[in-house]
């Protein structure tokens, strides 16, 4: 009895593996496959893949001047193509392009990188003052102004460190006096982030000895 259980249980596992299965098929109405691409400055050109089942399009949805739509429609799954012409400007630059596909919308942001890399490198550390107070100077690689850069400082640091300037490769501040009976320090922080992500940053820590 138990070999003609077991008989039929084989028979009904070949049968169902004998059974053919139906096959996948993937539908989409709209689809990407960026969210975001970043181009170098140079002049350049980019496809961008869309799945769609349907009839889509591509707009350059702000009209930016820079951007070139060159295939900005098609019917099922095709490339979008646009290009972008050089950014003379050390910064970068983005904006949207616009999908559509019957009632379904998309979009994805286009960037150019500018001429410079964004870099913020102080040599030093660490800088000390005398309690009297003093101008500070110290070495820095910076391919940015500092009125691109967010300044802050630690504790009550801006309320004695001020006048801080870049120039000639050398970022220079003054120290006030120290009206305390103590030593302090402060830390500035120099910072930098683009409309792409890019970041630059560092910091300098400045003690200053007590009266």
């Amino acid at each position: 009895m138990n070999r003609i259980i077991l008989s039929l249980a084989l028979v009904t596992l070949l049968c169902a593996s004998c059974t053919k299965k139906d096959d996948f098929t993937f539908n989409t109405d709209l689809a990407l496959d960026s969210r975001f691409i970043i181009l170098n400055a140079p002049a350049d050109t980019t496809k961008i893949v869309v799945y769609s089942d349907h009839n889509w399009t591509m707009e350059n949805r702000d009209n930016a001047s820079w951007i070139t739509v060159q295939k900005g429609s098609g019917n099922g799954t095709a490339y979008a193509i646009v290009s972008v012409t050089d950014n003379p400007s050390d910064y970068p630059r983005a904006s949207t392009l616009l999908f559509k596909s019957g009632s379904k919308t998309d979009t994805l942001k286009l960037g150019q990188r500018g001429l410079i890399t964004p870099t913020i490198a102080i040599k030093a550390t660490t800088v000390s003052a005398a309690a009297a107070g003093a101008t500070i100077s110290t070495a820095i690689t910076a391919t940015l102004p500092l009125n691109v850069m967010d300044v802050s400082y630690s504790g009550d640091g801006s309320s004695w460190i001020s006048g801080l300037a870049i120039a000639n490769n050398n970022l220079t501040f003054n120290v006030a006096a120290n009206p305390t009976s103590a030593a302090r320090s402060s830390k500035i922080y120099l910072s930098y982030l683009d409309i792409l992500g890019t970041t630059a940053k560092d910091s300098l820590t400045v003690n200053q000895l007590k009266p």
